[in-house]
């Protein structure tokens, strides 16, 4: 009908034919017309007209676009590493070159977007906000729709939220907790209405110890989400924190207990879990108040040196340049670390060996600078030095002594005695990654070339710029005194209260980093503490030994300590 027949302006006149072009568009015979999506046959994903997105093909990565019909168009791009990453659980970010799309190649048990689902993943925590697993059916059976779907338009939670990513919600219909309700639900169709529904998920066994803390409680994964002043904390997938140390992003997220959930957390070793928080509409951090683990498994010390491995004819594991260890091939060895507060963080300092449930000995110069106490941390049963294990077990330090007559030129009297804080009468517990080395007797001198061990976490060569990420092994000799003289260590004096041992192919020996670690020799089918790792002419070289100091000349000193300072 033409626009002169109606008192209307032709401004409002096109406005009307428009519209009714549109809805010419959309009907179809009286019903709602849209166009086709596109549906990915691998992941479920759907996708409307004109949505853009990245996916791999091989070792390539694909640019595609939702066209009409629900067909993809799709051609090759290049991409680079993300600036900041935008994946989940150590998933490799890659950026298109010539758009702000990215796309996540997630590690093994993690699918999604940005690698957030977590195959594994069968039953909830708590009340499953941190639930990331595949699980899409409600309790009436119904299966879930998807949370992008066009259906859920208007709804308070899809796919398109601005913080949906935070909520674990994406292109994808499994059962998530985004609102903090009693489990895990989901959006279903009953008849021709949208409701929602519970999920029928199974809960996790309560770990009795999983809402406490052992030790400083790095490895706490429990469900507390609130910090000492009652301040909420925030997610650690919050956009805020992108740019933090500290956030769900990180490439060891998962071994850290960081995800997208707001769970305390000490992914840094300090005093105790901890969150980001807003106080007084300032981003900060504040510790959580979580209760220390009280209920131990107390196993009397019986014996000592023992081992899963109680050989000494397996591979030698080199101390530098070589092959490495596990923790069980010598349960004694300690990590003493120290806390730098600029940075935050814990850093290696020097090894330890342990000789009782709360005692662990060490070198003396490795505590010239006098650090404090309350610095210091002593970590047992762990292979890979900045990796958190199940089999860990994490002190602080109550009190330390340096021998009295230590000459810090000389290195003589090279010894120190640490000891670990406890509030229930025992510290370290008995197990196959955590065990004391036999204190050997008094005045105790083993036959010259006898073969011994030696471990730590030290440098892999003189010069190498790190130490090593995980704990090595290596086989020594003990030498004749008459061989151990300033002689064959660039005329460095040499006392009765050291020995020497070494490999004569030069292959094994200590480096930086092992300082106070164990010299440990077989005795009475016992690996007995013979020495602790002093000093030495470079790492390694030939007809060079490393430098010990003489345990046996000191059990009075360490038995005096003892017993002056119970537990």
């Amino acid at each position: 009908m033409p626009c002169n027949q109606f008192p209307c302006t032709a401004a409002l006149c096109l406005m009307s034919l428009f519209l009714l072009q549109v809805e010419l568009l959309r009907s179809k015979r009286g019903t709602r017309f849209y166009r086709a999506h596109c549906t990915d046959s691998e992941t479920s994903a759907v996708r409307s007209f004109g949505d853009t997105w990245l996916r791999w093909r091989g070792q390539r990565v694909e640019y595609c676009r939702c066209a009409s019909k629900g067909r993809e168009r799709c051609h090759i791009v290049p991409v680079v590493n993300c600036y900041v990453s935008q994946c989940y659980n150590g998933g490799t970010c890659k950026e298109a070159v010539y758009t702000s799309d990215y796309i996540c190649q997630c590690p093994p048990g993690f699918s999604g977007s940005q690698c957030e689902i977590n195959t594994n993943e069968q039953c909830v925590v708590g009340q499953g906000e941190g639930y990331r697993g595949t699980w899409s059916i409600s309790n009436s059976g119904a299966e879930c729709i998807n949370w992008n779907s066009t259906s859920l338009r208007g709804r308070r939670f899809t796919a398109r939220k601005v913080d949906a990513s935070s909520l674990g919600l994406g292109n994808h219909n499994f059962c998530r907790n985004p609102d903090n309700d009693n489990t895990p639900w989901c959006y279903i169709y009953r008849g021709t209405q949208i409701v929602w529904e519970f999920c029928n998920l199974p809960k996790c066994p309560k770990d009795k110890n999983q809402e406490c803390a052992q030790a400083s409680g790095q490895s706490y994964r429990g469900t507390k989400s609130v910090t000492k002043s009652g301040s909420r904390c925030l997610p650690w997938d919050t956009p805020v924190l992108k740019r933090k140390l500290y956030n769900a992003w990180r490439s060891d997220a998962l071994e850290q207990g960081l995800g997208s959930h707001s769970f305390c957390r000490n992914p840094d070793g300090d005093e105790g879990p901890w969150c980001h928080t807003y106080k007084n509409m300032q981003l900060t951090w504040e510790l959580c108040d979580i209760p220390r683990c009280r209920e131990f498994i107390i196993i009397v010390w019986t014996t000592c040196g023992q081992r899963l491995d109680n050989t000494l004819n397996r591979p030698a594991f080199r101390m530098f340049g070589g092959r490495e260890s596990d923790i069980t091939e010598q349960p004694w060895q300690a990590v003493i670390n120290v806390y730098q507060s600029r940075l935050k963080k814990h850093f290696h300092r020097c090894g330890g060996v342990l000789i009782d449930s709360c005692w662990v000995l060490s070198a003396a110069h490795c505590f010239e600078d006098n650090a404090k106490v309350e610095k210091l941390e002593v970590i047992l049963g762990r292979t890979f030095r900045k990796q958190n294990s199940s089999s860990e077990q994490i002190f602080k330090v109550e009190k330390y002594w340096i021998h009295e007559k230590f000459n810090n030129e000389t290195f003589d009297n090279d010894i120190a005695l640490l000891k670990l804080k406890t509030d229930i009468g025992i510290c370290a517990i008995n197990s196959p990654e955590v065990f004391p080395a036999c204190l050997p007797e008094r005045g105790l001198v083993l036959p010259d070339w006898t073969e011994c061990e030696i471990s730590g976490y030290g440098k892999n060569s003189e010069f190498s710029a790190e130490y090593s990420e995980r704990v090595k092994r290596g086989y020594v000799r003990l030498w004749p005194r008459e061989r151990c003289i300033p002689d064959v260590l660039s005329g460095r004096p040499v006392t009765s209260n050291m020995l020497c041992a070494g490999d004569t192919r030069g292959l094994d020996d200590a480096c930086k980093g092992d300082s106070g670690g164990p010299l440990v020799c077989k005795n009475k089918d016992q690996m007995t503490l013979m020495g602790v790792i002093s000093w030495g002419d470079g790492c390694g070289q030939k007809d060079k030994p490393g430098v010990y100091t003489r345990v046996p000349h000191y059990i009075d000193w360490i038995d005096g300590k003892i017993k002056a300072s119970p537990v």
